[in-house]
């Protein structure tokens, strides 16, 4: 049986090399886990569970690797012109031209990994002894937000995985058979920097803009506003992986994809849905208007800020994507966060991580020639961040960055302000 420690990391995947031992941001609990529920049991029956996670356990969220470069880089304000500036490099993630041993350590006689996952966050299992005769068993798992969620096993397995989890919260949790037999309870905590989120079988790149700091002290309210890759009905997203997007409140989908590859529904029936159909990302998006039929004159980025606030109202989470959850998708998270209050130097660092998703989300194929000229160009000192992050700024003045975002949905886009101070009433805590 697979131990644990009551402080766990969450164990990359066989496809997912890395370092697993980035530096834990708190002291381990001491809290003393409880008997293992699992015990005297065949090792072979948890041949394919996640890192199990007990009762008193305290266990990182984020992936590893990307939380490694979280506890270790600080940025600049305004530090977006100096293309040595950027630190993602120095980290395993996307691709970068560099080569490394199976633990995931830069080797020169290692190979060249183009796919290591990084952007999946942490899953674990909770665990108990089978039996088939209890029936069906459910699995209640909530925490200290306020969040709950059901999750259904077969009569006679003995595990549930589960993912997706916020850092920095206690979470409680009860697996129940159909016949009243309690299998497994307990709580445990977790820790980490970002509320990453990973839909089956290929929702990529996603991570809950929640949890970021403001300049003030507050905090940007967890599952209300995720960027992402596409999702795609049958495609990018299955049965179970849309089963797990409502279970984490994505209710709202925002398709901010141009013309040749724009969805006309929702991948998750009954979610709410926008795609304005957006072909570039950048100042362009930010300044781009709608020319003809009811929505003549009508800023872009005005449709997709007022669907996010419509929706966050309304207590629905928005997954705000382009393909790559990138360029269109980063503009539009820049513009979100800013407003927000959070400090430009910490949305610098939340733009590169796009690095750690795979290649093909991390780097598109129109990019590179050579298949092995992979290697990440969306550092927060190219493209769309150095062009955008500039003109916010030189619309605040003497002011915060805050200053010029608002000042730019005020003027350009012509939100009201008091949409724009509910917004922010709503999304900080």
């Amino acid at each position: 049986m697979l131990a644990v420690s009551v402080l766990a990391y969450c164990k990359p995947a066989a496809e997912q090399q890395g370092d697993p031992s980035a530096n834990p941001s708190e002291e381990p609990s001491k809290e003393p886990a409880s008997a293992d529920p699992s015990q005297d049991v065949d090792d072979a029956i948890y041949a394919k569970a996640a890192p199990e996670v007990k009762n008193g356990d305290k266990v990182l969220a984020t992936n590893p690797n990307m939380q490694k470069f979280l506890d270790e880089v600080t940025y600049e304000d305004k530090d977006c012109t100096d293309p040595n500036s950027t630190k993602i490099y120095d980290y395993y993630g996307g691709y970068n031209g560099k080569t490394y041993d199976e633990n995931g350590n830069e080797d020169p006689n290692g190979e060249k990994v183009k796919n290591p996952n990084s952007d999946k966050p942490c899953s674990y299992s909770i665990r108990w002894k089978p039996n088939a005769d209890a029936g069906a068993i459910t699995t209640h798992l909530e925490d200290a937000t306020g969040w709950k969620a059901d999750y259904s096993s077969k009569a006679g397995t003995a595990f549930v995985d589960i993912t997706n989890l916020v850092p920095n919260v206690k979470y409680t949790y009860k697996s129940t058979a159909a016949d009243g037999t309690v299998m497994a309870e307990g709580s445990f905590e977790t820790y980490g920097g970002v509320h990453q989120a990973f839909f089956a079988n290929a929702c990529r790149n996603g991570r809950d803009l929640g949890g970021w700091k403001t300049a003030d002290g507050k905090a940007i309210r967890y599952r209300l506003l995720y960027r992402g890759g596409r999702m795609n009905y049958g495609e990018t997203v299955s049965k179970a992986g849309r089963e797990e997007i409502v279970r984490q409140n994505v209710l709202a989908q925002l398709d901010l994809r141009g013309k040749s590859d724009v969805n006309n529904a929702p991948a998750v029936p009954g979610n709410d849905f926008c795609a304005p159909v957006i072909e570039q990302g950048g100042k362009a998006m930010l300044t781009d208007v709608y020319a003809d039929g009811d929505k003549k004159g009508l800023n872009k980025t005005k449709e997709c800020f007022m669907f996010c606030y419509n929706s966050v109202k309304a207590g629905k989470g928005v997954w705000f994507h382009c393909s790559l959850g990138r360029d269109r998708t980063g503009t539009l998270s820049i513009l979100l966060m800013g407003l927000l209050g959070v400090p430009e130097h910490d949305i610098a660092k939340e733009y590169e991580l796009t690095y750690f998703a795979p290649v093909g989300y991390s780097v598109s194929s129109s990019e590179y020639s050579d298949p092995d000229d992979y290697y990440f160009r969306n550092t927060h000192c190219a493209w769309v961040y150095s062009e955008i992050v500039p003109y916010f700024w030189s619309l605040a003045g003497s002011g915060s960055f805050a200053d010029g975002v608002e000042k730019y949905l005020i003027d350009v886009a012509k939100v009201d302000k008091a949409v724009i101070d509910d917004f922010r009433s709503i999304m900080l805590q």
